[in-house]
């Protein structure tokens, strides 16, 4: 990503400040796409292809003026990210809003500052959460009206659960 293009996507979320990598930027940075890109499946819905080429995420989510996918949001997130030289993997979940979750068919960002991980997940509709997640477990990580925790699970491994009605329900499985 150059810096033209780095550029027009600090302009279309509306990011002014320092793009040093550290967790004051990926706070804003988050925040600010989350606010400024949502998340939106009408190519699914209407049938079309999810094209998931750099450019042409690049030019639907910040020239087209369009929401997207998880896969697009958190690819266009990632590209930023590695861009402005963050430390960070894409990695496939699992979403669990069923009794039963399904294949690893959501993707979402993990970055490591000082050996802690953090969920960067820009993409996942109204549960998406809105800043950043330590990956600790069980802890209640609260995120404005949002709260959240990471479990162990036997059989799927880490899965991050949202509390709803003071209910947990299981969200996504990493």
């Amino acid at each position: 990503m150059n810096k033209e293009i780095l550029s027009a996507y600090l302009e279309k979320i509306g990011f002014q400040g320092n793009t040093s990598p550290d967790l004051t930027t990926l706070f804003a940075l988050h925040q600010s796409q989350h606010s400024s890109i949502p998340f939106e499946n009408l190519d699914i819905v209407n049938g079309r292809t999810v094209e998931l080429d750099e450019d042409k995420i690049f030019n639907k989510l910040v020239y087209s003026n369009r929401g997207g996918y998880c896969f697009e949001l958190n690819s266009l997130m990632n590209r930023v990210l590695k861009t402005l030289q963050f430390n960070v993997e894409k990695k496939l979940a699992r979403v669990h809003l069923t009794e039963n979750p399904s294949g690893r068919g959501h993707l979402v960002n993990i970055v490591t500052f000082n050996e802690q991980q953090w969920l960067v997940d820009t993409g996942f509709g109204s549960n998406t959460p809105r800043a950043p997640l330590p990956i600790t477990f069980n802890q209640e990580l609260k995120v404005e009206k949002q709260t959240f925790r990471f479990i162990e699970d036997a059989f799927f491994g880490r899965m991050l659960q949202c509390k709803v009605q003071e209910q947990w329900i299981n969200s996504t499985i990493k």
